[in-house]
């Protein structure tokens, strides 16, 4: 019973500040952050597009599975954990992207 409570308590505080890690606001991680707007911005916009890639991937995924055609991902034990690697690389990936495309010294 304790471990029911402690365990889902934890996780959901550790999400709250991946996320305000992520997006770069202090507001809704408590983490105090010497980000400027620039970073802020490029955080945000990482994560909002690794959302719209995810959501695109389920989609698929739904319509595949809809339709009886070979789906995306195989049937294995955990795909949350499939999902939650998606998402996570898709951040960075993002990061990376927009970090480039709008870095001050563009030539």
């Amino acid at each position: 019973m304790f471990i029911k409570v402690i365990v889902p308590f934890l996780a959901g505080l550790i999400l709250f500040f991946i996320v305000g890690w992520t997006t770069g606001n202090k507001e809704y991680g408590g983490v105090e952050t010497k980000d400027d707007e620039r970073s802020q911005l490029i955080k945000q916009k990482a994560i909002v597009s690794s959302w719209i890639l995810l959501l695109m991937f389920l989609f698929i995924n739904f319509i595949f599975s809809f339709l009886k055609l070979n789906r995306v991902i195989p049937n294995w034990e955990y795909p949350e954990l499939f999902y939650l690697l998606l998402l996570v690389g898709s951040y960075f990936v993002y990061f990376w992207i927009y970090n480039r495309r709008l870095s001050s010294n563009e030539k």
